[in-house]
């Protein structure tokens, strides 16, 4: 039986090759590759990121009954699919980088605040900056000091909290960083390619409002995964639509002139949105094919190498490494389209008056 199932894993594997080299996306499927090839350091960063989440495994046994597989995997892989729109690597421990991050924005925009804004900033965002600053300093020193102090159930309940916030808000930054690392890639400034990861950091930074509220919005889906995170039900199903509805927000807010709108880039992403839903479409369907196929392979793996030992951890760390390039290669892909079939219109600057 054993056998029977590696012997299909590996003809769905060459009949998954095949039908990536004549799909209608293959351009936007060999760009990602193309551009996932020249940025490896991404690929580890995600796969270290992997390493610390725990991967549900079933038994060696559950792995052969497809009758009883195929559904909770279809469900589990359409739910990572629709979540690389929002989430390339895990943003724990990754946040832990953000309060440096907000440090360097803060004085950035106090000592050249028309580099991030057409004016000086208000009192009121200079008072957002240095209080999600020191509130991120502050954490950081929570989070520093739990590993030798047990602290009593509240304070932690509250640095569960800000770890919550501040992933989120680490997400939204990856996501418009990664967006903009893309667009530059795509339409190059300039000849130089060394220094693409700055000039999208830049970027970023002189999106922080937007990247602010996007965070917001990052908190309500990733509150609600992880509020039920074992739900079977109905709302198994329905997550993946409600991540998918603000799947172009983050390209909406790269893409945009950092001066807009958010509501307006709210609804220019919708609109874009509705336009790539036909090209969407046939990219989830392969990209969930492929992603059942690379996680039905990645838990067979860990099955056959078992839970403890130096050959598990082994195992473990190349199944990460694997779904690393998988993930990133499929969300590279997602951004492609979205901006190649939603954005091919001029975006607007600002409403008309």
């Amino acid at each position: 039986m054993l056998q029977t199932t590696l012997l299909a894993l590996l003809g769905l594997s060459v009949g998954m090759a095949l039908h990536f080299r004549w799909h209608p996306l293959r351009r936007e499927f060999s760009d990602a590759w193309d551009f996932l090839r020249l940025r490896q350091p991404l690929v580890l960063l995600t796969a270290g990121c992997l390493v610390f989440q725990p991967m549900a495994t079933r038994g060696l046994n559950a792995l052969q009954d497809w009758p009883e597989l195929w559904q909770p995997l279809l469900r589990d892989a359409a739910g990572e699919t629709a979540r690389l729109f929002h989430e390339l690597a895990p943003p724990w421990p990754l946040a832990l980088g953000l309060p440096l991050l907000l440090v360097l924005l803060t004085i950035r925009v106090w000592r050249w605040p028309y580099r991030y804004g057409e004016r000086v900033p208000v009192p009121e965002q200079k008072l957002v900056l240095i209080g999600l600053s020191a509130a991120g300093l502050l954490w950081l020193g929570l989070e520093a000091a739990a590993w030798r102090t047990v602290y009593p159930e509240w304070l932690e309940t509250l640095k569960l909290a800000a770890r919550t916030l501040f992933a989120a808000l680490t997400t939204a930054g990856l996501q418009v960083w990664l967006v903009r690392l893309v667009v530059t890639w795509e339409k190059p400034p300039d000849t130089e390619a060394e220094g693409d990861v700055i000039t999208a950091v830049e970027a970023t930074f002189a999106r922080w409002q937007s990247v602010v509220l996007l965070g917001a919005f990052n908190l309500l889906w990733m509150a609600w995964h992880s509020w039920r995170p074992d739900e079977i039900g109905a709302a198994a199903w329905l997550l993946p639509e409600f991540w998918m509805l603000f799947a172009a927000l983050p390209v909406a807010v790269a893409v945009s002139s950092g001066r807009t709108a958010f509501w307006l880039t709210g609804a220019v992403a919708l609109k874009a949105l509705r336009r790539a839903l036909p090209a969407l479409v046939g990219y989830l369907i392969s990209a969930v094919a492929v992603m059942m196929l690379a996680r039905y392979a990645a838990e067979m793996a860990q099955a056959l190498g078992g839970a403890d030992g130096w050959l598990a951890w082994i195992v473990r760390g190349l199944s990460a490494l694997a779904l690393a390039m998988l993930r990133g290669w499929l969300c590279l892909a997602a951004i492609l389209v979205m901006l190649r079939h939603g954005f091919s219109r001029p975006f607007p600057a600002a409403p008309a008056r």
